[in-house]
């Protein structure tokens, strides 16, 4: 697949992009650990730093064009191929200090991602509540 140069510095460029704060997750078996419940817990590491263009989508277009989402506080991230696999396995997302729903632990579809040509993704994500 090629690249359209105008769109990567589109992508990477200060003024239109803003920064998404990715938390990965350690996994852990605790003091009170049963192999039958797997209740482990989970502690956050350092955030990865992701630059996307990020949009606010009003609920008309989350509606319609998401086949059925009527969320208020939905947002559309365009980015990199090469994060695709970060949106997949994090644990928490924050853009501008607002948690948003990763896509391990979204019901009903409330995030989805989906592959763009030219190497881009658009991933939509939804306001936890």
């Amino acid at each position: 697949m090629r690249k359209i140069p105008s769109l990567n510095t589109l992508i990477k460029d200060r003024e239109f992009t803003k920064k998404i704060y990715v938390y990965m997750s350690s996994k852990t078996g605790g003091d009170s650990y049963d192999g039958f419940e797997k209740n482990f817990t989970f502690t956050n590491l350092n955030p990865a730093i992701i630059k996307g263009y990020v949009r606010e989508l009003t609920p008309e277009t989350a509606f319609w064009k998401q086949y059925g989402q009527h969320i208020d506080g939905m947002k559309e991230i365009l980015t990199e191929k090469k994060y695709r696999h970060y949106f997949e396995l994090c644990n928490r997302l924050v853009i501008d200090s607002v948690d948003y729903q990763v896509f391990k632990d979204a019901s009903g579809s409330k995030t989805m991602i989906t592959e763009r040509p030219f190497n881009i993704i658009r991933v939509v994500v939804s306001r936890k509540g």
